[in-house]
């Protein structure tokens, strides 16, 4: 199974936390992002959705 996903993911170009953050903030048109997309823990430390 490990190599199907292997293979799957070689499949698409990498993304850096930058471009990734920057498409997220293009698709959010002006929503706040830690409003709409990070959580806390009961712990309280935020996830991140990547």
């Amino acid at each position: 199974m490990a190599d199907s996903k292997e293979k799957l993911f070689s499949d698409f170009p990498s993304v850096s936390t930058e471009q990734w953050m920057e498409k997220v903030i293009a698709d959010l048109k002006g929503a706040d992002y830690e409003k709409r997309l990070l959580w806390r823990t009961n712990e309280g430390f935020k996830v991140r959705p990547f």
